[in-house]
């Protein structure tokens, strides 16, 4: 059984009212690196937000604008034509506001293929996740075929498949509808519920001490 760990940081945290994010509105931006039996494996990137109509203005003005990336994600996720965000994702924020977006596991060469994106991913989830969060989202893009992609990446791009971009995409979504996911038409997203992805919280949140951005 490969020992997995995962070197948590929070890259910037910013808060609302209370200055304990347990109990606050917030966004966190998460970093980590994987390591599988004490080697270099992977790295991954989340974001971690929690407003209490993360669909609205405010929200948007005061988390989802903070920067381009999380603008872009807000645009993508939000339908104006029916003022608010794109199915499936009502579904899993009924009662339970907080999103979670993983923006990329990724995995080096010699760690793909054996299952244990997977395990990465129950990992992300149980560590990332809180007892508040409603919806996982996972940007499904491809690595290989992200703009810059080989220039923010190293040796986690090395060896993956170059297909047209579509063919890799279609082979990402069967892959991940098998983990439960759900693909959210016309975006480069899928979602789930967390208890599909992870059957258990870490019992410390957030993953590792932060403090206000």
């Amino acid at each position: 059984m490969e020992k997995l760990r995962i070197h948590w940081r929070i890259e910037r945290s910013d808060y609302d009212g209370n200055p304990d994010p347990r109990l606050s509105e917030c966004l966190l931006e998460i970093g980590g690196r994987i390591e599988i039996d004490g080697e270099p494996a992977g790295i991954l990137e989340a974001s971690y937000l929690f407003t209490m109509e993360p669909d609205s203005d405010e929200a948007f003005m005061e988390f989802w604008d903070l920067d381009a990336r999380m603008c872009a994600i807000y645009e993508e996720l939000f339908d104006p034509t029916y003022d608010q965000f794109r199915f499936p994702i009502p579904w899993f924020i009924d009662s339970l506001r907080g999103i979670l977006c993983i923006h990329f596991i990724a995995l080096r060469p010699a760690f793909r293929g054996l299952g244990l994106g997977r395990k990465v991913m129950r990992e992300v989830v149980r560590s990332c996740a809180d007892c508040r969060t409603g919806a996982v989202i996972l940007d499904i893009r491809p690595l290989q075929h992200r703009p810059g992609g080989y220039d923010d990446f190293d040796e986690e791009v090395r060896d993956l498949p170059w297909n047209r971009p579509e063919q890799d995409l279609v082979r990402l979504v069967r892959h991940f509808t098998g983990w439960g996911l759900e693909h959210m038409p016309g975006s480069r997203f899928m979602a789930a519920s967390p208890v599909i992805l992870s059957k258990d919280l870490a019992p410390d949140w957030p993953p590792c001490p932060i403090s206000r951005g």
